[in-house]
């Protein structure tokens, strides 16, 4: 299993910041466990037998908690953020369809 720092660098790829220079690991960081949350509201089942426990931001360091398919679907919500507060290059069909391919993926795995 992947850590959340590969995850993020796997998710910069897309945005063409593979040398961080856009967008800060901490800024990715925010966004991933914004995505988490949105994940576990589209899919409560992912969080079965914990749904009394409040989810936990995760760190850099930590193991990604849920599978591969989600690693590509949080890509997709770190592409979709990073688009909407890019001001100066901000492309919002990319945005809207990145935020579809999450959806999508959370919804179908």
């Amino acid at each position: 299993m992947a850590t959340v720092q590969e995850v993020i660098d796997r998710g910069r790829e897309p945005l063409n910041d593979a040398d961080k220079v856009r967008y800060p690991d901490s800024t990715l960081l925010n966004y991933l466990n914004d995505g988490l949350a949105e994940i576990y509201t589209i899919r409560p089942d992912l969080r079965f037998g914990s749904y009394g426990t409040p989810v936990a931001r995760v760190a850099l360091t930590d193991t990604f908690p849920l599978s591969f398919a989600h690693e590509v679907a949080i890509k997709h919500y770190m592409v979709y953020r990073s688009e909407l507060t890019d001001d100066e290059n901000v492309n919002t069909n990319r945005a809207d369809k990145t935020y579809q391919l999450f959806t999508k993926a959370v919804a179908t795995t």
